[in-house]
């Protein structure tokens, strides 16, 4: 009886052993496919943000540019300071001196606050109080753009043109500079100063 009850207990031992082992490797899957379903389906971290570049800057305590194509002198610029932008291809100026040379070398100045240049295109846009002189004319706006493949200035906005006895304000002027030409899309109004004994 000792025997067969030792026996019996092994057998059942190893029943026992086999049944753990079953139930070891059961819950070991049941583990993997839920680890599995839980990885599978959270979402991922998100990505670490872009590492900027710095921008590459350069500072001038004062600037002085000519352009000058095919042997004619186009404009003279001079600016107190300037900060070169070489990712940008720009130069960002302020307090700006330009002289624009028309074919018979006429000159128009310009002032204004500040600008940029585009140092690819050769392309100007000044802002700031901006103010153009052509002998007895003068020019104020907002703003405005060269535009070197035209050779032209550009005034989207308001404008007001002082002559020694006219007034004329509108809006949208351009200046071509090789035809010497002057066009005001949108007339608001003229002013003339009469002189004594005149209507």
């Amino acid at each position: 009886m000792t025997s067969s009850s030792a026996h019996d207990r092994a057998g059942k031992w190893r029943v026992f052993q086999g049944r753990r082992l079953i139930l070891l490797g059961i819950l070991g899957l049941v583990g993997l496919t839920v680890g599995g379903l839980w990885w599978y389906f959270t979402p991922a971290p998100p990505s670490p943000p872009p590492v900027t570049v710095p921008e590459k800057k350069a500072q001038m305590e004062s600037l002085s540019l000519t352009e000058i194509e095919k042997g004619d002198k186009r404009w003279l610029l001079n600016a107190a300071k300037a900060e070169y932008l070489g990712d940008r291809h720009e130069i960002r100026i302020q307090d700006i001196h330009l002289e624009f040379y028309g074919p018979d070398q006429e000159i128009i100045y310009l002032r204004a606050q500040e600008g940029l240049v585009n140092t690819k295109e050769r392309d100007l846009a000044l802002k700031g109080g901006v103010t153009l002189k052509r002998g007895d004319f003068t020019i104020r706006t907002p703003e405005v753009r060269y535009l070197a493949k035209e050779r032209a200035l550009v005034a989207p906005e308001d404008i007001v043109l002082e002559g020694p006895r006219t007034t004329v304000s509108g809006k949208g002027l351009s200046i071509d500079l090789n035809k010497k030409r002057l066009v005001l899309k949108e007339h608001r109004l003229t002013t003339v100063k009469l002189e004594k004994g005149l209507l």
